[in-house]
């Protein structure tokens, strides 16, 4: 039974979802707007990749005396160093002292020179100076001349000889400074700089390190959460593809007498569309894990064929989902996801929409909550993460389109049928809830967000409070929620990106499921004119 939203249900969500809103601006925003938040939607005014590309192209002439062939740029982050700044607190004195310089963010230019060598050059993301480089290429110099020539470059780059006193010779024969007064919390400046002969007596320098680099224990500690994490993943992982996938249709099977197996193709099959769109738009992201390894275009195209490949049984998944989850509720008599041909389905999915805003920004504050207490009991942080940044996305007004997909895949296999099967084995609603709802969570453990314990519990809580909208009021208003939680939160980085573009992308985005629920009350009106507009009163 879906609940009808009563008179003074809608005066208690919208007051709380006023009160969510506060905490969410007083919590996320305004120190987000300030440059205290550790996040990839700081660089309101970064460069655009064109004016990165031609800063490297003229580098390298400069530099090297060579023209590029080719250029691919993406964004690159040092998320070691932007993490333990934001665990430290000192992202604002860091920004303040040495993000001129120094940037632990910046635009990752590959350059595909004339004489068939690569060469990688940093360009400063918001006054597109460059920060760095290393041209591949050359032989080893021998040491004393080394430290000498890395000595005097360095020199020149604004380090006096009494800062330089302490260095060493790496492995791959470059000389590593650790100049003094370049300090922050216990993170140290570590200069690199490469020398190497080219032809006859000519050398030149090939790589320019300037990085700040944390504590030992903390990098060890970050180590070993990103390890434990990566191994919860893999339950994660096997709930999807084997537990969910299998059981759907085998439970598809077995309750097809109480539903259809026409319902959920059209959902699914839009879903696998744009879901493996927006993996592939992430390809730039796929490329920054890669660091400093040069990449063809044939092994671009073998990495995009490898993700569709992968994440179409997601899509079957989110199929059988659909039809299994649909047939157990409806075998109970408890229809919880709304059928077009059923009596006041148009004016339920309008009242859905609404009521899905409010509790999108309640979740919002919650959220928020959730952060602020963790952030002071167990001292979480966060850091930034080139994988998701927007900067690495091919189209990046299309993003919002990754809160539909989550939207639409997790309410599917996590709460429609994942709330099902587990009631029907254990006979209890809130274990039913609680088990899916663990296993979304430790899906999320991925994300920079440390402990890799924080995302856990700040999930479960959301998920079951997911799991109390979608067994109240309906799948419709579940998705619908979801999918609007999500659009805020990524529509910011639209908007921190900036640009007509991508600020008008977040207002349609934000406002999208207004239309998308009035066209489908409409049409059902249209196709239904004598059905009354309540539904399960």
């Amino acid at each position: 039974m879906i609940h009808s939203i009563e008179k003074h249900d809608w005066k208690r969500f919208i007051v709380a979802a006023l009160i969510g809103l506060l905490i969410f601006i007083a919590a996320q925003l305004i120190p987000l707007a300030g440059g205290e938040a550790s996040s990839d939607v700081t660089f309101a005014k970064a460069i655009a990749k064109s004016e990165a590309e031609a800063a490297a192209r003229s580098f390298s002439k400069q530099q090297f005396g060579l023209a590029a062939q080719s250029a691919d740029v993406i964004h690159q982050t040092d998320s070691l160093a932007s993490g333990y700044f934001s665990k430290e607190k000192k992202l604002g004195e860091y920004e303040k002292k040495y993000s001129s310089n120094f940037p632990t963010d910046a635009f990752q230019v590959h350059l595909k020179l004339e004489d068939g060598s690569n060469a990688f050059i940093y360009v400063h993301m918001t006054s597109s100076s460059i920060v760095g480089w290393h041209w591949k290429t050359g032989f080893a110099v021998n040491e004393q001349p080394l430290i000498a020539a890395a000595e005097s470059f360095a020199v020149s780059k604004g380090f006096s000889k009494e800062q330089l006193t302490d260095r060493y010779v790496n492995d791959d024969g470059e000389v590593v400074f650790h100049p003094s007064g370049y300090k922050l919390a216990d993170a140290s400046l570590n200069l690199t700089v490469g020398v190497r002969q080219l032809n006859g007596d000519e050398w030149t320098v090939t790589r320019y390190k300037p990085v700040f680099e944390p504590p030992a224990d903390y990098t060890a500690h970050v180590k070993k959460q990103q390890d434990i994490a990566g191994s919860i993943s893999v339950v994660s992982l096997i709930y999807m593809y084997v537990f969910t996938l299998v059981l759907a249709i085998i439970y598809a099977v077995l309750y097809r007498r109480n539903t259809t197996f026409k319902r959920g193709i059209a959902i699914s099959l839009i879903f696998t569309f744009f879901y493996i769109f927006n993996n592939l738009n992430l390809l730039d992201g796929v490329k920054a894990q890669l660091g400093e390894q040069a990449t063809t275009r044939s092994s671009e195209i073998a990495m995009m064929f490898v993700t569709a490949l992968m994440l179409l049984p997601i899509g079957v998944a989110v199929y059988f989902s659909l039809v299994a989850g649909d047939g157990m509720w409806r075998s109970w008599k408890k229809p919880l996801w709304s059928g077009f041909r059923e009596r006041g389905y148009g004016d339920h999915v309008w009242r859905s929409v609404g009521l899905s805003y409010l509790f999108a920004i309640i979740l919002l504050g919650i959220q928020s909550i959730i952060f602020l207490v963790l952030e002071n009991a167990i001292g979480s942080w966060s850091s930034s993460d080139a994988t998701q940044s927007p900067y690495n996305m091919s189209v990046l007004w299309i993003m919002p389109m990754l809160a539909w997909c989550a939207a639409i895949s997790e309410e599917a296999i996590y709460r429609l049928f994942g709330v099902a099967i587990f009631k029907r084995w254990f006979r209890n609603t809130f274990i039913a809830c609680l088990i899916p709802t663990v296993m979304w969570a430790i899906g999320h453990v991925g994300y920079p967000i440390f402990p890799f314990y924080t995302r856990v519990i700040e999930l479960i809580i959301i998920g079951l409070i997911f799991c109390y909208i979608f067994l109240r009021y309906g799948f419709v208003t579940a998705v619908f929620t979801h999918a609007i939680f999500d659009s805020l939160l990524m529509s910011l980085s639209l908007v921190g990106v900036g640009g007509t573009v991508n600020v008008t992308a977040a207002i349609i985005y934000i406002i999208l499921p207004v239309p998308i629920a009035w066209v489908i009350r409409a049409w059902h009106r249209n196709r239904h004119p004598r059905q009354p507009a309540a539904l399960n009163k």
